[in-house]
């Protein structure tokens, strides 16, 4: 074991707690909080000289988890059913807390979907910001965000050399667990991405294909947090509400709103939307639709389509149902 894996774990299944975040990292699944979690786990692992997880074991570590909310208790259950699972590939024999054992969740958060009107308004208030190249990258930000749906992260990490103009692609070098992806832009996206771009060599910004797309007035990239509140104040100019967990309309909702409305365009354009979500999975990025479900909240216009295209596919069954109910 590594300095640093010692560092890092120091219980009896320090080497396991090891080679499954390796296994994790090769397969580009990899998530800080897996870190956390089996660091957590460790502790109280050595705190008990176990050498094996046993579901008396397991469960006194999740009694240990009572004050967290349910929500981080889930994850930590479900981290520690993952490291388990994986031992087990060479362990038949080891320890697998059952699934159903998992924390429940009552309470969801909700996401802010974005009407069309709103993102008008949030690009014409970027607009008028002052200076002279600030007001176009925070618009060609939020045209990106809106009409791609890639994670700001994703965006502020743009290198001019990741805009390929001869196939209109936007290339997603490092997403979510490490995965590069082309994402698809659109020619209006693509027209305004030249304009910005001329803007940005008028005011000086360099030029070489691995310089930031993203350019501030300091002569200096922008960060992740001076973009995050940079829309975060535009938010609460134009939806009146403080941006923030649980309180209105967040930068990360833009995302969940070009989920919402793209299927809304599908239902509208009678589209055959099951075989397209797996489309919309990859476009998102997502390893599998399990992860694209998280952003297709039900709104009034999408249920109204829903309900629409069920009662043209099936209206004249129901109808008939309830003919031969009433004959009976």
């Amino acid at each position: 074991m590594s300095p640093r894996s010692s560092a890092a774990f120091s219980g009896p299944l320090a080497q396991d707690f090891e080679a499954f975040l390796a296994y994790r990292r090769d397969l580009r699944t990899f998530h800080a909080h897996l870190g956390v979690t089996l660091r957590h786990l460790d502790r109280f692992l050595a705190r008990h000289a176990a050498a094996a997880l046993t579901p008396e074991l397991v469960d006194e570590w999740m009694a240990t988890l009572t004050d967290r909310a349910p929500s981080t208790r889930r994850n930590h259950f479900r981290v520690a059913r993952q490291f388990c699972l994986f031992r087990a590939r060479a362990d038949p024999a080891a320890y697998v807390p059952d699934v159903l054992g998992a924390p429940r969740v009552t309470t969801r958060f909700r996401p802010y979907i974005y009407s069309d009107r709103e993102i008008r308004a949030l690009v014409e208030a970027a607009a008028r910001l002052p200076g002279r190249v600030r007001p176009h990258t925070y618009v060609t930000l939020l045209l990106i965000l809106y009409t791609t749906g890639v994670r700001l992260g994703e965006a502020v990490r743009l290198q001019l050399g990741d805009v390929d103009r001869g196939t209109a692609t936007l290339h997603i070098r490092e997403g979510k667990f490490r995965k590069a992806r082309l994402v698809p832009i659109t020619a209006s996206l693509l027209a305004h991405l030249e304009t910005y771009l001329a803007q940005r060599r008028r005011a000086g910004a360099p030029t070489h294909p691995t310089a930031p797309l993203f350019w501030s007035p300091h002569q200096r990239p922008y960060s992740l947090v001076g973009l995050q509140a940079g829309i975060s104040r535009l938010l609460s100019t134009v939806c009146g509400k403080r941006p923030g967990r649980g309180t209105g309309p967040r930068a990360h909702d833009i995302r969940h709103s070009f989920a919402v409305h793209r299927l809304l365009r599908w239902y509208r354009e009678g589209a055959d939307v099951q075989s397209k979500l797996p489309l919309l999975a990859t476009y998102l990025g997502h390893q599998s639709f399990v992860s694209t479900q998280v952003y297709l909240t039900a709104t009034p216009e999408l249920l109204a389509e829903a309900s629409r295209r069920f009662h043209h596919g099936f209206g004249a069954v129901i109808s008939l149902s309830e003919g031969c109910h009433d004959i009976g």
